[in-house]
């Protein structure tokens, strides 16, 4: 195993290697307001996708259950193309961005909501992108209830997610990153697909350190082949819907092994008093 592991990290720094994957190519600049209905169209023209969407917003509804009785504003960051609204009406869908289904215009780093206003707070691919992901992490101390919660799905550094995202996917992967904060470079651009590996697993006591009012309570690593094979935000193959349910029973199998399959994972945070 170690072998395998070296030969990957070895691929991984290496600059002359080229991504494995085509990726289509955005109508718009990757950071314009338009990609907006870009991915939204996507997702709704590859019904693979759309499930795994709605899988994803079904992690989001188990882990708000238990505090569903309580107050407060439940509010999704970085909304984009996506759909949550349809399976959660109540949320607050924002983005740095307009667009069809946006309730407003949000910045994770200056929340607009009061102390103790919001119950929940829900991210899907978002944190990897923030230049400053403890300054809303800061953020999020201030304005979550007592018991409020901060749910976010994200990239996972297992072996295959390593290979994964080095080379079939095309934004970067670097966890040997020696700093949180990253060069601002854009809504979509901004990106270290390792950054929620490395804050809440590599640099977990730093975290705990910095943001004592949060409390990790719950990480689960998911998703081995679903999103390879829906295509993701960058390309328009898909496979068939069909296949859906054979590959999601696969995942859920294969994504007990933690440190070699998952790509994704799930991280929930809780405010305590």
């Amino acid at each position: 195993m170690g072998t395998i592991t070296n030969v990957f990290e070895e691929l991984g720094n290496s600059q002359s290697v080229n991504r494995l994957v085509p990726f289509i190519t955005s109508p718009t600049p990757l950071d314009d307001p338009e990609t907006i209905l870009f991915h939204a169209k996507l997702i709704s023209e590859k019904p693979f996708l759309r499930k795994l969407y709605a899988d994803y917003y079904a992690l989001f509804q188990a882990r708000l259950k238990p505090i569903s009785f309580r107050p407060g504003v439940c509010v999704e960051l970085g909304s984009g193309g996506g759909f949550l609204k349809e399976i959660i009406p109540e949320v607050i869908t924002t983005d740095v961005h307009l667009g069809p289904g946006i309730d407003r215009i949000v910045y994770a780093d200056h929340l607009p909501f009061s102390p103790g206003e919001v119950k929940a707070l829900l991210l899907l691919n978002v944190l990897h992108h923030l230049a400053d992901p403890a300054a809303f992490l800061k953020e999020a101390e201030r304005v979550l209830m007592p018991g409020g919660r901060v749910i976010m799905i994200e990239p996972f550094n297992s072996l295959w997610g390593r290979f994964f995202y080095k080379f079939l996917h095309h934004e970067p992967f670097n966890e040997k990153a020696t700093q949180w904060q990253q060069q601002d470079m854009g809504r979509l651009s901004t990106s270290n697909q390792a950054l929620a590996w490395i804050i809440f697993h590599r640099d977990r006591q730093l975290f705990e350190e910095k943001f004592p009012l949060l409390r990790l309570q719950d990480v689960k690593p998911h998703t081995v082949m679903c999103y390879l094979l829906s295509g993701g935000l960058s390309s328009d193959w898909s496979a068939p819907v069909a296949s859906y349910p054979f590959f999601r029973w696969l995942d859920q199998r294969l994504e007990h092994f933690q440190t070699l399959f998952p790509v994704f994972q799930t991280v929930c945070l809780e405010k305590i008093a």
